[in-house]
């Protein structure tokens, strides 16, 4: 089974065109089908950095192929999120002035290839990544949306 930094040419086949940002010093990879097996994001970085042994061992068993990612579509926090992120992303743009773009924009760090994230925008005419996080109510603070929603796509975008 391969490694989750090496990418197999069977699933390169996916991969329709690639490019390179020169002002941001991105790569910016379309990818059909995303097989997460391939990489690591920002909600892997998240188990791994946390104190979850079994969410570790379940995403390190899904980085080995063993077992199927988690299916997310009834985790009402993970649905909250999806049905929210445009709302989010025409509510920042009609209150700054600012356009998002870049949509779902997968980048791939320059040098550390199996480090990567797809972003839910960037701030156009800015290298500031946009990210729509839904938070609940009662565990919101500026801090943590702070802390959680700019950390790893900055790492990986280098900003």
């Amino acid at each position: 089974m391969a490694q989750a930094d090496s990418v197999p040419n069977s699933t390169r086949l996916s991969i329709t065109g690639e490019s390179a940002d020169q002002s941001t010093n991105l790569r910016t990879v379309r990818v059909e089908s995303v097989d997460r097996r391939y990489f690591i994001g920002g909600s892997d970085a998240r188990i791994i950095m946390g104190d979850d042994e079994a969410a570790l061992l379940r995403l390190w068993r899904e980085k080995r192929g063993e077992i199927e990612p988690e299916d997310l579509s009834s985790n009402l926090v993970v649905q909250l999120g999806l049905a929210t992120e445009e709302l989010n992303r025409r509510w920042y743009e009609a209150n700054t002035g600012q356009v998002i773009t870049d949509l779902q924009k997968q980048v791939r760090h320059p040098a550390l290839r199996w480090m990567a994230a797809t972003l839910d925008g960037r701030v156009q005419g800015s290298d500031a990544v946009f990210e729509a996080k839904f938070m609940l109510p009662w565990s919101f603070s500026e801090e943590a949306a702070a802390r959680n929603t700019c950390h790893s796509s900055n790492i990986i975008c280098g900003s």
